[in-house]
């Protein structure tokens, strides 16, 4: 079949329609990888920054730190607090500086924020015993109501002070036992602290018979502790017996005395086996508890 003009023309058509979609093609060729090329060379500068705040940010947590440390240390504070405070300082600058990275990499800081929170809240929750505990070991730390040597009585227990640590305080009895307590327990109850101040006081009580010279029954017991090498006898400080009670048996002698808190026991128990003794040299009865039974006949 002869190619008439108009077939011509359709082809000719065809052929430049090509090479418009080929041109085509390649602009948006062209213009795509100059379009990645941007975000490429956007994202490198987001990412350079993002490094440079993490690792500035890192140095000067550090810093921070390091500070604290120094200016606590100065001031005295116990070591295990130094140590738990730089700690929890540390992880929550660490935390500002990788949300400030993240941010800079287009990361919405407003959901990594929410997430942390979110587990934080987890944690504190399944937590929260152990947090109370560290909470009031800082307050023992920091406030120092006793510290490691000292003769106190908290809970029930009493006992010399062995080790204090952010969770628990352990004690040693007289009886040499170890008592280990939570310190939410030791914060949540009263606190008696035998080491103080230097001196403690002893007493004995003592009942004499209603028959006998008391000025002589308080002599006699007023000198266990007046003689005893352990009393401390001072201007502040002094011995003394008082008549305390009128017993249904027996008429009750006070006696007071002082001594350091190493020697307190030691006095305690002394006094208790010269008392007797004194009340004996002067012939004065320590009576039983006892009963008068009147029979009357009928």
């Amino acid at each position: 079949m002869p190619i008439t003009p108009h077939g011509a023309d359709v082809r000719s058509r065809g052929k430049q329609w090509t090479s418009n979609n080929l041109i085509f093609l390649h602009l948006i060729s062209v213009s795509g990888w100059e379009h990645l090329a941007e975000k490429a060379w956007a994202f490198g500068l987001n990412l350079a920054a993002a490094l440079l705040i993490f690792l500035v940010g890192k140095w000067a947590a550090k810093r921070i730190v390091a500070v604290m440390r120094a200016a606590m240390t100065r001031a005295q504070v116990d070591a295990t607090l130094i140590s738990f405070l730089c700690n929890v300082a540390n992880i929550g600058l660490l935390i500002l500086v990788i949300i400030a990275a993240l941010g800079r990499l287009g990361v919405s800081t407003t959901s990594v924020t929410a997430l942390i929170g979110g587990a934080g809240l987890a944690v504190a929750l399944s937590l929260k015993d152990q947090l109370s505990n560290f909470a009031a070991g800082a307050l023992i730390i920091l406030f120092r109501p006793f510290k490691v040597g000292d003769f106190i009585r908290v809970g029930g227990f009493e006992g010399y002070v062995r080790e204090i640590k952010m969770v628990q305080t352990s004690l040693r009895t007289t009886d040499n036992e170890e008592v280990v307590l939570p310190n939410s327990v030791v914060m949540g109850n009263s606190i008696v602290n035998r080491s103080t101040l230097p001196l403690c006081r002893a007493q004995v009580i003592v009942g004499v018979d209603y028959n006998c010279d008391l000025k002589v029954a308080k002599e006699a017991v007023l000198k266990a502790a007046v003689e005893h090498p352990l009393s401390v006898q001072n201007e502040e400080r002094q011995a003394a017996a008082y008549i305390t009670a009128l017993g249904d048996n027996a008429i009750e002698i006070t006696l007071w005395a002082w001594a350091n808190e190493a020697d307190r026991w030691t006095l305690q128990c002394d006094l208790n086996e010269q008392v007797v003794e004194n009340l004996r040299k002067v012939n004065i009865n320590i009576p039983f508890p006892q009963r008068d039974i009147h029979i009357i006949n009928s």
